[in-house]
């Protein structure tokens, strides 16, 4: 439900200026009065309100399914700017950090990937498909455990999840996870 009204506050914000233009051209035919304003601001807020939820619900399925998909746990931290998940790999076995490297290096969506020694890798990530989008990221492998923390967080550019603003981060998150064969833990 959280994240529900998240996205419908989100959609608010986004189409607010359309809302705004709407009233005004009603206004505009219809001539100024009180009576005017009244009503043409009712079915406003009605019509804009209701959707802004419509696309509020559509965009929490959507990401639902992508999380789920990837096998990330979903909150309503989805929309937040910074995704930090602590993921396990499929199949954890000598050598999983470097084949871990190795798809995201053969991923097309990841670029200018630098690493710094072997427990750490920076890179961006792509989410969507223009290549002025990105998310900046990094891989911080724990041997040990067997796990590895991913951090992503937005850049500049960007539209979000369905033109909200938001949630690119998490869409770029279960891409990552989906890409590099990784799983959600418990802690995560």
């Amino acid at each position: 439900m959280r994240l529900l009204l998240a996205c419908w506050r989100a959609a608010v914000t986004v189409q607010s200026p359309l809302m705004v233009v709407q009233l005004a051209a009603g206004l505009a035919d219809d001539g100024f009065t009180w009576s005017n304003l009244g009503r043409h601001l009712v079915t406003a807020l009605l019509v804009w309100g209701t959707l802004g939820l419509l696309w509020a619900a559509l965009v929490g399925a959507w990401l639902r399914r992508r999380s789920r998909t990837a096998g990330l746990p979903f909150s309503e931290r989805a929309l937040d700017d910074r995704q930090t998940h602590l993921l396990r790999p499929a199949e954890v076995s000598d050598g999983w950090q470097r084949r871990t490297r190795d798809r995201l290096t053969s991923s097309d969506r990841a670029f200018l990937i630098a690493g710094k020694g072997e427990e750490e890798v920076r890179f961006l990530w792509r989410p969507g498909r223009r290549a002025d989008h990105s998310v900046h990221g990094s891989l911080s492998f724990d041997a040990a455990a067997g796990t590895v923390l991913v951090d992503l967080r937005e850049g500049d550019h960007h539209l979000g999840v369905a033109g909200l603003r938001k949630g690119t981060s998490y869409v770029a998150m279960c891409q990552v996870a989906r890409a590099l064969e990784l799983r959600g833990t418990a802690a995560g």
